[in-house]
């Protein structure tokens, strides 16, 4: 007694797996561009020694 999947749950999970697809194609494509987008510049901090602030005693 076989009954045949309804095709309301057929449909969504099509849906849901259009939708997985699309995420990971998406999650490739910021992954790819992530080098170009992600670019850091570390500068050296000055060697400069604190002068007291005027209002220290």
């Amino acid at each position: 007694m076989d009954l045949p999947a309804p095709a309301n749950g057929l449909k969504l999970m099509t849906l849901i797996a259009a939708l997985f697809g699309l995420v990971a194609v998406y999650g490739q494509w910021q992954h790819s561009r992530r080098a170009r987008v992600e670019t850091v510049t570390v500068a050296p901090v000055p060697n400069v020694s604190p002068a007291p602030s005027p209002n220290e005693r």
